[in-house]
């Protein structure tokens, strides 16, 4: 066939495509953080934040009063997304008890934590067969090539130092290696689609995807900079490879990423050397600095500072090692603990406002997808299902550099999600082999 008369795609449902853009809207409003990222920077988006927060809890509480009371039951995700939304009320009322909080003012301020119930009403919509789990996947893909538009754009025309009033609230942060002021965006809706692409190449041989995933990466390392995120990134994908490929495969793919690569950095060098040097820099100090030196960059040494700051307050105060401080505004951290962003250490800062008992909770979360990965069989190989279970992998090793699973489930959801409908998808499958099996063995007798 010829290329310029190929599909890009084949239709599941009637209405494909306007399921996909209705989706990819719903997505962006309601069950990604794209929008909440900016709630710190523009009074607009604070108020469109504040004003969909009713609607949020209208549609959770019809939601929740329709599958316990009405059907009497809840799936894993139904479950996970309800204690997910303990954690707000947890974090507040330990704010209120330390600090002297009001519980309701505590609770306002972690408002964003409760779009992720919405993701519910994704899931629900995907079972009952409203929305297919292909046009779920499609309006992620969406959503990931918008938000590269949206970074590099914003990034590219509108000076961070702009929004230097939201430094520490996760949209802007300062460091002189990168140029002073940068952007923080959200990756975990770019990771999906850098995860999907990487599989897509690995496991189809898809020489498009490959070029798309460079794409990706290549925002990441030039324009947002982003180390302890590339790495966290990088690390998981090349380690499912030696799950899922046999060792000359594994060479074969890896010469190819390795020369794609080395083409890049050629262009990048013969636009601007300085670009690849501003980029190796980074990247030394960055290996300086998980070597436990002094790498004379503030942003770096900053981070060994906080987490100073953190033991310090800790063993002043050891009882709130075990249910944490909560998440108060960045004012009450600074009065009492000292200059510390809780995004900026990881799993440090997850100890601090979660405290072992919430460390516990959050992460006994990721034995879920451990345990359908074992569980699925038939579907082990397939692309989707393991675009989950990466997914699912990559936020665990964020976690441990950003944390952001500690202030929001909405970077798992999408992961989740898949990995659920696939054991559901696997139950069935071999539910309706057995029913085969026994009909034609009675037909046999």
């Amino acid at each position: 066939m010829n290329f310029a008369y190929k599909p890009l795609y084949t239709r599941d449902q009637s209405f494909f495509e306007a399921r996909i853009i209705g989706l990819f809207f719903f997505s962006l409003f309601f069950t990604s953080n794209i929008l909440l990222q900016f709630n710190s920077a523009s009074k607009v988006v604070g108020i469109l934040v504040v004003m969909i927060l009713p609607v949020i809890l209208i549609s959770a509480g019809i939601y929740y009063y329709y599958k316990i009371f009405q059907l009497k039951e809840l799936n894993p995700i139904d479950l996970i997304i309800f204690l997910s939304l303990i954690l707000p009320l947890y974090n507040a009322i330990t704010v209120h008890l330390i600090f002297d909080v009001k519980i309701l003012k505590a609770l306002f301020n972690l408002s964003s934590r409760f779009y992720v119930v919405m993701c519910s009403l994704i899931y629900y919509a995907i079972r009952s067969q409203k929305i297919t789990l292909k046009q779920f996947v499609y309006a992620n893909l969406l959503l990931c090539w918008f938000c590269f538009a949206l970074y590099t754009f914003v990034s590219l025309t509108i000076p961070p130092a702009t929004f230097m009033n939201s430094l520490g609230d996760g949209l802007v942060g300062f460091n002189p290696s990168k140029g002073g002021y940068i952007y923080r965006f959200s990756s975990s809706v770019l990771v999906f689609g850098m995860i999907y692409y990487f599989l897509d190449y690995m496991m189809k041989s898809n020489f498009k995807s490959l070029l798309l995933w460079m794409v990706l990466m290549a925002y990441q390392v030039f324009v947002d900079k982003g180390r302890t995120e590339l790495v966290s990134e990088i690390v998981p994908m090349f380690l499912f490879m030696f799950l899922i490929l046999k060792w000359h495969e594994i060479a074969k793919k890896l010469f190819v990423i390795f020369t794609l690569t080395a083409i890049v950095i050629l262009i990048a060098y013969l636009i601007d050397p300085k670009i690849v040097q501003f980029t190796a820099d980074m990247y030394w100090m960055f290996i300086k600095f998980f070597m436990g030196q002094k790498t004379g960059e503030g942003s770096a040494d900053l981070r060994w500072t906080e987490m100073a700051a953190v033991y310090d307050y800790l063993v002043q105060h050891p009882e709130y090692i075990f249910f944490g401080i909560g998440c108060p505004k960045k004012e009450i951290i600074q009065a009492n603990i000292g200059t510390v962003i809780l995004g900026d250490i990881g799993i440090v800062g997850g100890l601090l406002s979660q405290g072992i008992v919430g460390l516990v909770f959050i992460y006994s979360v990721f034995l879920y997808p451990i345990y359908v990965w074992r569980v699925v069989k038939h579907y082990r190989n397939d692309l989707i299902f393991n675009a989950g279970i990466l997914g699912c992998g990559t936020v665990f090793i964020q976690s441990l550099f950003n944390g952001n699973i500690f202030y929001s489930f909405l970077g798992i959801m999408v992961p989740l999600i898949i990995v659920e409908y696939y054991r559901v998808k696997e139950k069935f499958y071999w539910r309706e082999l057995k029913s085969k099996q026994q009909n034609k063995g009675e037909k046999e007798l």
